[in-house]
C-alpha cells in the first residue's frame, strides 16, 4: 500500500545468518500461511497477480539443500515477517 514500509534485517550468531524481511503490508491469513510453501499455491486475493506459485516453494528448496529454512509470521491487515536462517557452514 502506498506509504508502506519493507524491512530488512540481518543478523547472525557465529552458526548461522539470519535474514528477515518485513513489511507493513495486508498480512497473510493463517490459512493462507499454512500453504505457501507448497508448489503452486496463490493465495485467495492474489492470482489478479502475474505468477505460477514457484517462488516460495523453489526459495524453500535452495535453503533447504545448505540445511537453512525460511519461516513466516503473519497477521491480517498488520503485515508479514519472512525469516531465513543459513548455515553458515554450508556443506551442500
Amino acid at each position: 500500500e502506498p506509504g508502506g514500509a519493507v524491512t530488512l534485517r540481518q543478523t547472525s550468531d557465529g552458526h548461522a545468518v539470519f535474514v528477515a524481511v518485513s513489511d507493513t503490508g495486508c498480512g497473510i491469513s493463517e490459512e493462507a500461511q499454512r500453504h505457501i510453501f507448497d508448489k503452486f499455491y496463490q493465495a485467495e486475493g492474489s492470482r489478479s497477480m502475474e505468477g505460477n506459485g514457484l517462488g516460495l516453494t523453489l526459495v524453500k528448496k535452495i535453503l533447504s539443500l545448505c540445511d537453512g529454512t525460511i519461516e513466516v509470521t503473519s497477521q491480517p491487515d498488520l503485515g508479514s515477517k519472512f525469516t531465513v536462517k543459513l548455515p553458515v557452514n554450508c556443506t551442500t
